[in-house]
């Protein structure tokens, strides 16, 4: 359910109300601005964020004089990286999450322990109690995945996640066994992308394609500056493209959880 007060629900009004002031259907629009309608549709909605690229092009061409792009600022009072608060929202409302990590376990699937070791290391400027808020936030994010709305999630990590020595060999241990355990969830897939794949699609960087009920499908990803969303049309199915290019490069399910296992005895010391 949307909330059609929140920051982003009255943006999207915002948008809508220029728009018709304009004399411009969504189509109309989607085609001047070089953005799909669909998403024009879920961001006057609330449902999907608005980036500050779109926001720019619908300010332009609406002749707003840039109050769509001022507006976004609500974003700066958040504690999350930029980008990332929006990220969760649109997470809430997907029907399907297609997640490539190529650098750790992938939040949704991390434990606690996990999860604190890679904030400890990753913000050592955040204090204790910082860093407990923060895996609390993200360990709450996993009840998505109980709802009776849970959406379909599809996972691809790479060999080198599972290796990578994360805090202690109990902590890897536990990690790699909450993986195992996890696939046998009836919409969430597990894949792992072998080390002797060599070159493949994925060696760019980590990302996220979310689909919303209505089918709008955006790109999430990454860098230490924070997040960024992907909408463009023509950009989007360079990355729809290379994430079914690292699917079908994986190892299938059942051998995937057999190398998982593999791991755990050779790597993190685990019977």
């Amino acid at each position: 359910m949307i909330d059609p007060y929140s920051p982003q629900a009255i943006w999207g009004r915002e948008l809508r109300h220029h728009r018709t002031m304009a004399g411009l259907t969504q189509a109309e629009l989607a085609v001047k601005i070089s953005f799909s309608e669909s998403l024009i549709s879920g961001a006057e909605t609330g449902q999907v964020p608005a980036s500050v690229p779109f926001a720019t092009a619908c300010d332009q061409e609406l002749n707003t004089g840039g109050a769509l792009l001022r507006a976004l600022d609500f974003r700066k009072a958040r504690r999350f990286p930029t980008g990332f608060a929006e990220y969760l929202e649109v997470e809430k409302k997907t029907s399907m999450i297609r997640w490539y990590e190529a650098l750790c376990i992938p939040g949704l699937l991390q434990t606690p322990e996990y999860t604190r070791e890679l904030l400890r290391a990753g913000r050592p400027g955040d204090s204790p109690d910082e860093i407990e808020a923060l895996v609390t936030a993200r360990i709450e994010r996993k009840a998505l995945l109980s709802e009776p709305t849970a959406p379909t999630l599809w996972v691809v990590v790479t060999e080198p996640v599972l290796r990578c020595p994360v805090g202690n060999s109990k902590v890897m241990s536990d990690q790699l066994s909450h993986l195992l355990e996890i696939t046998d969830h009836p919409k969430i897939t597990v894949q792992i992308l072998p080390f002797d794949t060599g070159a493949h699609a994925g060696l760019t960087c980590s990302f996220i394609l979310l689909t919303v009920a209505d089918g709008v499908t955006v790109a999430y990803t990454e860098d230490l500056s924070g997040g960024r969303f992907i909408e463009r049309h023509d950009d989007l199915s360079h990355w729809v493209a290379c994430y079914e290019a690292i699917k079908s490069t994986a190892l299938p399910v059942k051998q995937s959880a057999s190398l998982i296992r593999r791991i755990m005895g050779e790597v993190h010391g685990c019977d």
